[in-house]
């Protein structure tokens, strides 16, 4: 399941600098994905068949991988110094957020972890294998509220996340975990299962929460309760409404702070177009949401939650989501507003001047080394994944065998890249390989420049089996 990062209850997308102007394409060039692909396999050939002399280095069972930072709203500092929209998170790097501060982290897998205000986390670990599946990712929650989504882990992988004198251990789950500033935790758990460590070890399941004290000790996992101020046990439940039926690449839940009667709060999504699922969940009270589309057309519900409607044959372009507190506590309520479309795994592309949609598809990839007259090389993308996109590449182009792997998410506002192997006749030359391709228009592989605000990225596969690369996002 796909619940992409969330916007802010105002500012509900990432803060971004708008794109340099001349760009267009995949990969910020004039040639569309499939072209500007191939503009990347040329000069990996280039390198691996042009008389370049690599060093010899030291093959690795597992590739250290930068994460990226998603800005929601400010302030998020990394270290001590303000974040930026895509800024590339390492191990021994904290990320915090202030008052009012919402942020992400975005793993090369798919995973993520959401930040809700005065929350602080370091990266300790972030390596995936050779063949592009996580290995590892180690977080060190130091104080605050934080909901995880991790995808599947293959065999032998892991993923957890350290509170104050207790760790969360998890397999393909959905986790929320508050750490308090007298160093008390709190574990609830949505999705799958949690192993928590302190003093002794339990496994929570869906549904349970559980208290831990300052000294690790666990207290007995129980029938899960939430503070309405919450909102991450909402971004979860629209996640879920919207997802059944629809693209899951295509599926983002947002989320707000508590608002009170009569106060408003928008949350946008840039759909690709087709028919568009809105859902907006909130503890129970009453809630209303008016859905404004491209067109100005307006779309209005209220009820209990969740609250559910449906736009069929919605134009491509920016809808804004607008939720009203019409009768909640005192306190004021948080709630989520999820969007997702039926878009089809089917090749093309689509640029509204507001909207862009970008497909690669196995068909096109043959077609463009076809045309430009490449033989001996092949190129493909690999699997499916609703969160992530991964590109395999192998070629013998004058007998000398060269093949590497890239991982591609959402480094947003970029397109995210992780070279996870690259080899030239059984040598891994992955180290020398990145520097190249860093040097190549000056930017990093692990953050493409695109053209445009890449919201999204995902794999899919079309009915006739053609597995293809999507990317979404907007000007």
């Amino acid at each position: 399941m796909a619940i992409q990062p969330p916007p802010a209850q105002i500012a509900s997308q990432p803060v971004a600098a708008p794109p340099k102007a001349g760009r267009s394409g995949c990969f910020g060039c004039s040639l569309g994905c499939g072209g500007c692909l191939l503009v990347l396999v040329l000069i990996a050939l280039l390198i691996g068949g042009g008389g370049w002399y690599f060093f010899v280095v030291q093959a690795s069972a597992a590739i250290t991988a930068p994460a990226s930072l998603v800005v929601i709203s400010q302030p998020i500092t990394v270290d001590g110094n303000p974040g930026t929209p895509g800024q590339s998170l390492n191990p021994g790097n904290t990320v915090s957020t202030g008052s009012g501060g919402h942020g992400a982290i975005d793993f090369p897998d798919g995973s993520y972890m959401r930040l809700a205000p005065g929350s602080t986390v370091q990266i300790n670990s972030v390596q995936l294998q050779k063949n592009g599946n996580l290995q590892t990712i180690a977080l060190a929650q130091k104080v605050g509220r934080t909901f995880t989504n991790v995808q599947h882990l293959a065999n032998g992988a892991s993923f957890s996340v350290s509170g104050h004198s207790v760790t969360a251990a998890v397999r393909g789950t959905q986790f929320e975990i508050l750490v308090r500033p007298d160093h008390t935790n709190r574990i609830w758990v949505f999705v799958g299962q949690v192993k928590v460590t302190g003093k002794t070890s339990v496994t929570m399941t869906a549904g349970q929460e559980m208290d831990i004290d300052a000294d690790g000790k666990l207290s007995s996992a129980h029938a899960s309760t939430f503070d309405p101020t919450d909102p991450f046990p909402m971004a979860q439940q629209c996640s879920d409404a919207v997802s059944r039926g629809n693209n899951q690449g295509t599926s983002s839940a947002s989320y707000g702070d508590p608002i009170n009667n009569g106060q408003s709060a928008e949350s946008d999504y840039y759909s690709p177009g087709g028919k568009l699922t809105v859902s907006l969940c909130y503890p129970g009270s009453t809630m209303a949401v008016t859905v404004t589309d491209p067109n100005g057309m307006r779309y209005s519900k209220q009820g209990s939650p969740p609250v559910t409607l449906s736009i069929s044959n919605g134009p491509p372009g920016l809808y804004r989501a607008l939720v009203t507190a019409v009768s909640v506590p005192a306190s004021g309520e948080a709630y989520s507003v999820g969007f997702a479309t039926d878009a089809p795994c089917s090749a093309g592309n689509i640029d509204t001047g507001s909207v862009v949609r970008e497909t690669l598809s196995n068909s096109q990839i043959s077609n463009a080394l076809a045309e430009a007259g490449t033989s001996g090389a092949t190129i493909y993308v690999s699997g499916t994944s609703p969160s992530s996109a991964r590109i395999v590449y192998y070629s013998s182009v004058g007998g000398l065998p060269v093949s590497w792997i890239i991982d591609f998410y959402a480094a947003t506002p970029d397109l995210g890249a992780v070279i996870t192997q690259a080899t030239v006749h059984g040598i891994d030359v992955k180290t020398e390989v990145i520097s190249a391709f860093g040097s190549f228009g000056g930017r990093s592989i692990t953050s493409i420049p695109s053209g445009f605000v890449v919201d999204r990225v995902y794999s899919c596969a079309a009915a006739n089996g053609d597995n293809m690369m999507v990317v979404e996002g907007h000007r």
